[in-house]
């Protein structure tokens, strides 16, 4: 890999800021609960739910090195591991929406997947736009963290769910 000089290093480190910027607001969102019963007062267009890759498996992928650049992938992982056993947050059975413990889920961390294997991240938002100061904001709903699924031979057949953390309704 090639070292960034001069101009091209300023914006290496701008994109790298504003990655950490974008993914401390995720979190903060997560972590900011409107009272219960209140709607918020801005202008509720919907929700949007959406896969953000956490992994490039693609070396040659420049776009999405990029993208990934200012994501500490393994620490936000942990964190969100580390709220789960700690009790502070309640994981899901993605499918059946059943509450899951936290021996559940280190059951099938020791046996189904490691950390390292997880790619993928759902995100349920609702997005908000505020007249007064025009401008829009997203509340983390939920977000689902997934991991690749190989065949026999190698090939992928896609993402299988660990479990659905929902920060509001």
């Amino acid at each position: 890999m090639r070292r960034l000089k001069g101009k091209d290093s300023l914006f290496a480190e701008t994109i790298h800021s504003r990655c950490i910027l974008l993914w401390m607001m995720i979190l903060a969102g997560a972590c900011n609960q409107p009272d219960e019963g209140k709607s918020p007062p801005g202008n509720i267009y919907g929700k949007i739910i959406y896969d953000t890759a956490i992994f490039n498996r693609d070396s040659t992928d420049s776009w999405a090195t990029e993208s990934l650049s200012g994501l500490n992938r393994k620490a936000l992982i942990d964190k969100i591991f580390e709220a789960v056993y700690d009790g502070k947050i309640t994981p899901y059975d993605y499918f059946s929406g059943e509450k899951m413990s936290a021996r559940q889920i280190k059951k099938l961390e020791s046996s189904e997947f490691s950390r390292e294997d997880i790619s993928k991240i759902k995100f349920e938002e609702r997005w908000i736009w505020y007249d007064e100061k025009a401008e829009m904001q997203k509340q983390l709903i939920s977000l689902t963290l997934a991991y690749d699924v190989y065949d026999n031979t190698g090939n992928s057949r896609g993402q299988k769910p660990i479990f659905k953390l929902i920060f509001r309704k």
